[in-house]
């Protein structure tokens, strides 16, 4: 019995010193975010990243929402776009002499070409605007454009 514990022993042992620690593997690629297809503006709201369709790997392109916050309007209409992911929006209603009010939240949609302003009353209803260039917002509607305040715009 001895001799018989004494071999499960050194198996045992033999084992344990031939095992090598496993070498490193590359590291994992980080995770791209990927939208789903939708035909719904509004399922979109949340996007904070934008998917780059250009490049063959689908690359998440940072949106500089810093960069893009500011103030935007036309005749009638000021938008105040703020980093933090917030808005105000003013429309002056001709027909009522009056101006109506709305706020919420802006997320720039997967395609980076567009803007969402999803507000916070649900009463309201979403915009969309086409990022024409960093100083002009186009409302998709058909609507006016606007201009960065202070542009010329």
């Amino acid at each position: 019995m001895k001799q018989y514990l004494f071999a499960v022993a050194i198996a045992t042992f033999a084992l344990v010193a031939c095992q090598r620690e496993a070498a490193p593997g590359p590291a994992p690629e980080p995770a791209v975010v990927t939208p789903t297809e939708t035909t719904d503006p509004a399922a979109a709201t949340d996007a904070t990243d934008v998917v780059d369709h250009s490049s063959p790997a689908g690359n998440v392109v940072a949106f500089d929402t810093k960069g893009f916050a500011g103030t935007f309007g036309a005749t009638g209409t000021n938008l105040d776009i703020a980093a933090d992911g917030t808005y105000r929006l003013s429309v002056h209603a001709e027909s009522a002499n009056a101006e109506l009010e709305t706020d919420g939240t802006w997320t720039v949609e997967a395609d980076g070409q567009h803007i969402l302003l999803d507000p916070n009353s649900k009463a309201d209803a979403d915009r969309r605007y086409e990022i024409v260039s960093h100083d002009e917002l186009r409302a998709v509607d058909g609507g006016q454009s606007l201009g960065r305040e202070g542009t010329g715009k």
